[in-house]
């Protein structure tokens, strides 16, 4: 199923009834970042939420799930064909939807894990300061992971940006406090911010 052409009716729709993407996300009990998602093609709604949204856009699932109005929907219906093919787009948008879970979750602990993990056993921090200071690194590389697959979006970029700038910093400032040296520390900002430059 094609991410961006089901952003691109979402949005067609959406506008058709005249709705912003904070009055659709209201209809659905969400968030409108989440719409927003959607409508840039960067994931798909939960399945819980398909009958709900088609309804909030008057629209079938199956035309939901197409991308496109069908002029007749009898005709599609009938068809065992397109039955099955509904049923696989929805599974294969939930599972797009966890992996892209699961790799965020992923990378947070296995990046706190190991900066936690060389914070503790060079004797710079207890074992909660070393968590502590590996969650805010994490943070850091979460917010940079969601720069790049959010690169085509500016105003995604520049809030995520923010996000990884002030994680950063944040986490600068606890492994200096565990006792990192900072000409280490300013190398590794270096480095970043290199990155961010090169996203």
């Amino acid at each position: 199923m094609d991410a961006e052409k089901f952003g691109t009716f979402i949005t067609q729709c959406r506008k058709e009834k005249n709705l912003t993407q904070a009055e659709l996300a209201s209809k659905l009990q969400i968030t409108d970042k989440a719409v927003s998602r959607w409508e840039r093609g960067k994931g798909f709604p939960d399945i819980s939420l398909l009958v709900p949204l088609a309804d909030a856009l008057d629209l079938s699932v199956l035309e939901l799930m197409r991308s496109e109005k069908l002029e007749s929907e009898k005709q599609y219906l009938q068809d065992e064909q397109t039955t099955a093919e509904l049923m696989t787009n929805a599974v294969e948008m939930e599972r797009l939807n966890q992996r892209q879970d699961h790799f965020l979750t992923w990378t947070v602990g296995l990046v706190t894990l190991a900066a936690a993990g060389v914070v503790y056993l060079f004797g710079h921090a207890s074992i909660g300061g070393a968590l502590t200071a590996g969650i805010f690194v994490s943070f850091a590389v979460i917010g940079l992971c969601l720069q790049v697959l959010n690169r085509a979006d500016t105003n995604s970029r520049k809030a995520y940006g923010v996000f990884t700038l002030f994680s950063l910093g944040f986490a600068g400032y606890l492994l200096y406090l565990c006792g990192i040296d900072p000409a280490v520390l300013l190398l590794g900002l270096f480095f970043v911010l290199a990155m961010l430059t090169f996203l």
